[in-house]
């Protein structure tokens, strides 16, 4: 019957046999379609992987910046034990007294400070600089302290301890994650869903703003995670994730998908990983906790950390550098609408 059919409507063969081979091509598009998606998931993963373990596993300190405060012979004594005792971890910079040693904590110059006095022997750390180096210091210095001064008992005075609500400091690097996440997801709908240049831009504004206000009210007003002027916190915040949006906007804009995967690799796969939110950059692997300072993400941990616990000491170059990157996605998304207004009258013509 169904020859017999076929053969008295050639046409509805031919017709279904079309239809079989545009099934089966569109089946096959579908798998290499799946096959490129599962291939690149992988190879996200191990970036991730590779870049997140190796800067943990590889971390320790480099050059961290430290004072020595006291009698001068003293002081260098203490200084070149150290740099024997772990070559290359420490900085060490020889103040005149106590309230130098002080100051160069309290003003983000320096991690920590040990002030030598004839009463005993102080040390300065700052557990909101970085929790784990002020606990290096709490075992380090004293250690070296005993081959220089033995009988000398040190006492450990933290000048920007952590938060009660955040004993361990673990709430500025844990909710950069996030932050980091949404800003690029939010970068990505606005550059993609959005065409007109003003409502890109108010979009942007908006959602910075909103990130600004939701996040501080999460980080200080409801966990209690930051201290010092609400209004300097939810600033930083807004920068850094207005940054981040921006820059995906405009790369979304530019280049699409392949935009978005490079902002993913520079701002999160390479940005976090080499921070050093939950450690130190001084402790990432060199140079890359250095340049990593110069993006988003780590400009954002300082700038928040300076802000919150030292009055802004030390926040003037990571705003510098949120303030510049937000520029730059914004500036890249007016020149990209600008270059397509300017090619349309080409075309038509």
């Amino acid at each position: 019957m169904y020859w017999r059919v076929m053969s008295e409507n050639p046409q509805a063969a031919v017709h279904s046999q079309a239809v079989v081979r545009r099934s089966g091509g569109t089946g096959r598009h579908r798998s290499s379609v799946a096959l490129l998606a599962v291939s690149a998931i992988a190879v996200a993963q191990f970036l991730l992987v590779l870049m997140f373990a190796w800067s943990s596993s590889r971390a320790g300190p480099r050059n961290l910046p430290f004072a020595v405060a006291g009698p001068a012979q003293t002081a260098r004594g203490l200084a070149h034990v150290l740099n024997i005792s772990q070559p290359g971890a420490f900085a060490v910079t020889v103040l005149s007294d106590d309230e130098a040693a002080r100051a160069a904590v309290i003003d983000r110059q320096v991690y920590g400070a040990v002030s030598l006095s004839g009463a005993g022997a102080r040390l300065y750390t700052a557990s909101e600089a970085s929790p784990n180096v002020a606990q290096l210091l709490t075992q380090a210095v004293p250690a070296a302290m005993a081959r220089v001064l033995p009988h000398v008992a040190v006492v450990i005075v933290d000048l920007a301890p952590n938060p009660v609500d955040d004993p361990k400091g673990t709430a500025i690097p844990t909710a950069l994650i996030p932050l980091t996440m949404t800003s690029i997801a939010a970068g990505a709908v606005i550059g993609l869903l959005l065409g007109d240049r003003r409502k890109q831009l108010a979009a942007l504004l908006g959602y910075a703003v909103l990130a600004g206000v939701f996040v501080t009210l999460a980080l200080q007003g409801m966990i209690g995670g930051l201290t010092g002027s609400w209004f300097s916190n939810e600033l930083v915040i807004t920068l850094g994730a207005g940054s981040i949006a921006a820059v995906t906007c405009a790369l979304a804009t530019l280049a699409g998908i392949a935009g978005i995967l490079v902002t993913l690799l520079v701002a999160w796969f390479f940005g976090f990983a080499f921070s050093g939110a939950t450690t130190a950059w001084q402790l990432m692997p060199a140079p890359w906790g250095h340049i990593a300072q110069y993006l988003p993400v780590g400009a954002a941990n300082t700038g928040l950390r300076s802000v919150a616990f030292f009055d802004g000491a030390g926040a003037s170059g990571p705003l510098l550098v949120l303030g510049a990157w937000a520029l730059a996605g914004l500036a890249l998304t007016m020149l990209r609408h600008r270059a397509t207004q300017v090619a349309v009258p080409a075309d038509i013509n």
